[in-house]
């Protein structure tokens, strides 16, 4: 996917974002995590993802959208037997995107929209937005945790039984947004230490990854492709397109 011409916040100077504002109605803030994605992902998958969604997402928005920067780090207290691995308290980081939306509903903006591209941050994103409802009336605020989106392409390339990290479909994305973050020479299986089954739809159970995981892996990574990037990445998109042009 070729990226088009896009609002990005930091490519801009103070003069040519206040000039922008004339047109610019939506901030999309990209939010990612610092954390192992396996032998074959970098500490930088879930980020990358989320900055390279934000900027397909931007361009199309064009020019009613800029692009703020990039939140690296997240909730990942699950991941930190893997070194490397930086996470945020959740009250941290929930408190450095509500200062985000601070700033920039100073400067003008209403509308306010997380491209979220790690797990870990939903809890803290939906308690975000019951603050933001609460404190700006004046504004609407949203997040998405943008593979959801994609449900048709996802459920046609994500075929192992355990899956949603490193796995053929979260790499497959990387492939397209970020394909510096995937070493798909060393790509292999998830080395799984529990059975199909460990989650049960409508029961949340904290689990590290050390317990699930011996790699740091689910699923199957030799099995993603720059063809189930394009579907996933292209479903997602044009759903998050059709549903801000009304936002």
């Amino acid at each position: 996917m070729e990226e088009e011409q896009c609002y990005v916040l930091d490519h801009m100077t103070w003069p040519e974002f206040r000039s922008a504002l004339e047109k610019v109605e939506i901030a999309l803030i990209p939010v990612g995590s610092t954390e192992q994605h396996g032998p074959h992902g970098t500490f930088g998958v879930d980020a990358g993802r989320a900055a390279g969604f934000a900027r397909l997402l931007g361009a199309k928005l064009y020019p009613r959208a800029v692009v703020a920067p990039l939140l690296p780090y997240g909730v990942s207290p699950h991941h930190m037997k893997f070194p490397g691995t930086i996470t945020l308290d959740p009250e941290t980081f929930l408190h450095v995107c509500e200062q985000i939306v601070d700033s920039l509903h100073q400067h003008g903006l209403r509308k306010f929209f997380f491209i979220n591209g790690h797990g870990g941050n939903r809890p803290a994103l939906s308690m975000l937005m019951q603050r933001l409802m609460v404190k700006y009336e004046d504004s609407r605020c949203g997040w998405t945790s943008f593979t959801s989106l994609a449900r048709t392409a996802r459920a046609k390339h994500v075929l192992s039984p355990i899956t949603g990290h490193a796995c053929e479909g979260e790499m497959s994305q990387a492939l397209i947004l970020a394909p510096w973050t995937f070493r798909k020479e060393a790509a292999v299986a998830g080395d799984l230490l529990v059975e199909r089954g460990f989650k049960v739809e409508g029961i949340e159970v904290p689990q590290r990854f050390d317990i699930l995981t011996r790699n740091g892996a689910l699923g199957d990574a030799t099995k993603a492709s720059e063809t189930a990037g394009e579907e996933i990445v292209q479903e997602a998109l044009e759903a998050a397109y059709e549903y801000l042009i009304r936002f």
